[in-house]
């Protein structure tokens, strides 16, 4: 029989019973789809010597990151799982990530050991925990230029994989953010590398991390040349990649890519999605052996087990990329359950407030994170622009100012990941701006700009982008992101102008610009409209104007 650990939860409970009994935590940070965890949770963790001296000497916490992003990112020890060893106020004592049993023995009885003897030493001479340090920064005198499209192509260039696709060498990730900039640059300059660097990566990627037979794709390839792949599929690596195979065939029109694209939307309806209310869920776990049978051999054996958890991020990114593939793959039912999922989010997860909650099993848990905020402000402006709902509108308008509010840092420009609350401790007390997710910060809230004409939003974006200056090369190609922000804020936003053709807002959101903004002008009733009288679309890309254009082909040639 197994022995058993006797874990609980990350709270002040758990803190303070590590201060009264004088032990230090043992923190495992794990997820329901991860391989290795539950390889130690087997073994480490099932070892009868293992367990007592755990119950007997630390306090054991376990955290499920998905359900834990803050907790993630500040004890993540590189991989997962993560075994952090903290003291009682929440700093890091030491830490690995997946040991095996008899060095786990090792670990367990020095960490104990030097507890005792170095208690109050273990933090001296580190920095307390609070608020990052601005550095003096001067945003002011910042200039966004185009120097910085450049700069961030170049990187790309220098790390693309000619052999083999992707970036970088191993362990190899898909990286749909900089797929997004190649795809945004060869349609506005049409250098044909750009795209060749995109589509061999979409090749090799499929050759290598694609499920072909219940499809869908992997999280990750353990070599260079995509032909180990880590198992698990995760709800927001096929979020990133259906929208880069979508937005493939709407570029170079190949039924190869529409067929992927459909494909990913088939597993997704399928496997991680509750089609009844509406969301996604979270991931599926690795199961090597499952994914090694033939077809008739998955149909007898038992699936891997899915974690049915709606995570707010996660699906709003996925809402995002159904609205899009909808439109490139002429999919309303696609379109319909974003649509769905949009307001099952806004019924559950959602109150004016705290803004959007992390997640829901049941009910909604975990709110004032920057990332649930941003990426389902992102959605509702998509599902926004493809119904012209003006409930989303008003929603759209609420949700960013309570972002702006709660987030964003007015002296020093850009957004915390977090609302300082009274129950934090360790390194919880601490706000993080994080580069990455700034960067989409930046473009969404240029684009509610675009939408809404309210300045605030357009300087938020514009000092978000100066605070990052100083430091987005050291991101190398991970800041496609924030050049696809400054090249937005330099372009200035698409209005299109759609009378009556209702079809034609298709068209604009089938577009690779994330600038586009659409507005439907139903004529249909004795409302006059001056400038407007010949149905189609009129496009304006900052102050010229075209229009109206009145057939399909012709709006999408004029759109990026």
């Amino acid at each position: 029989m197994n022995a058993k650990i006797n874990w609980i939860e990350w709270g002040k409970e758990s803190f303070e019973k590590a201060k009264k009994e004088n032990k230090p935590i043992l923190l495992d940070l794990t997820a329901v789809w991860c391989h290795w965890c539950h390889v130690m949770d087997a073994t480490s963790y099932s070892d009868d010597e293992i367990a007592k001296k755990i119950n007997g000497d630390f306090i054991p916490i376990k955290v499920y990151i998905d359900k834990r992003p803050d907790i993630r990112e500040r004890y993540n020890m590189g991989g997962f799982p993560s075994t952090v060893f903290l003291d009682s106020d929440g700093h890091i004592i030491a830490g690995d990530t997946y040991v095996p049993a008899e060095r786990f023995k090792l670990m367990l009885e020095f960490v104990k050991k030097s507890y005792k003897s170095t208690k109050n030493d273990i933090y001296k001479g580190g920095v307390e925990f609070g608020n990052a340090s601005e550095r003096g920064k001067d945003i002011n005198k910042t200039k966004v230029s185009v120097q910085i499209i450049k700069d961030v192509l170049l990187s790309i260039e220098g790390n693309f994989d000619r052999f083999y696709g992707g970036f970088g060498m191993h362990p190899k990730f898909p990286a749909p953010e900089v797929l997004d900039l190649l795809f945004a640059q060869y349609k506005k300059i049409k250098n044909r590398i750009y795209l060749d660097m995109a589509l061999k990566t979409l090749d090799c990627m499929y050759e290598g991390i694609y499920d072909k037979i219940n499809f869908g794709f992997f999280r990750y390839s353990v070599t260079q040349d995509w032909k180990m792949p880590h198992y698990e599929k995760m709800i927001d690596t096929n979020a990133g990649l259906l929208r880069n195979y979508a937005v493939a065939f709407y570029i170079t029109k190949d039924d190869r890519y529409r067929k992927i694209a459909s494909e990913i939307i088939g597993y997704i309806s399928r496997f991680l999605s509750n089609q009844k209310t509406g969301g996604f869920y979270g991931s599926q776990d690795a199961d090597e052996e499952y994914y090694h049978l033939n077809h008739d051999e998955r149909k007898k054996a038992k699936r891997p087990y899915v974690d049915k958890t709606i995570y707010v991020d996660w699906n709003a990114m996925m809402v995002s990329s159904y609205i899009k593939s909808g439109a490139v793959l002429d999919d309303s039912k696609a379109t319909g359950f974003a649509i769905k999922t949009v307001d099952f989010i806004l019924k559950n997860c959602y109150d004016k407030k705290h803004g959007l909650s992390h997640y829901f099993g049941g009910k909604p848990n975990v709110n004032g994170l920057l990332s649930d905020n941003i990426y389902f402000l992102n959605c509702l402006i998509d599902a926004y622009l493809v119904t012209q709902n003006q409930g989303y509108f008003k929603k759209i308008k609420e949700i960013a100012g309570l972002i702006l509010k709660n987030f964003y840092d007015n002296k020093n420009g850009g957004f915390y990941d977090k609302v300082l609350k009274d129950v934090d401790f360790g390194a919880l007390k601490r706000r993080d701006k994080r580069f990455l997710e700034n960067s989409f910060c930046a473009i969404v809230f240029l684009r509610v700009y675009f939408l809404t004409k309210d300045g605030r939003y357009r300087e938020s974006a514009e000092k978000t982008i100066a605070y990052f200056f100083d430091s987005y090369l050291r991101h190398a190609y991970f800041a496609a992101s924030y050049a696809i922000a400054a090249e937005m804020l330099l372009d200035g936003g698409i209005k299109v102008d759609v009378v009556n053709k209702n079809e034609m807002i298709k068209i604009c959101m089938a577009s690779n610009s994330p600038g586009i903004i659409v507005n439907f002008i139903d004529k249909a009733g004795k409302k006059q409209y001056p400038g407007y009288e010949t149905e189609g679309a009129y496009i304006c890309k900052g102050t010229v104007c075209k229009g109206p254009i009145t057939e399909q082909d012709k709006l999408e040639e004029e759109l990026p």
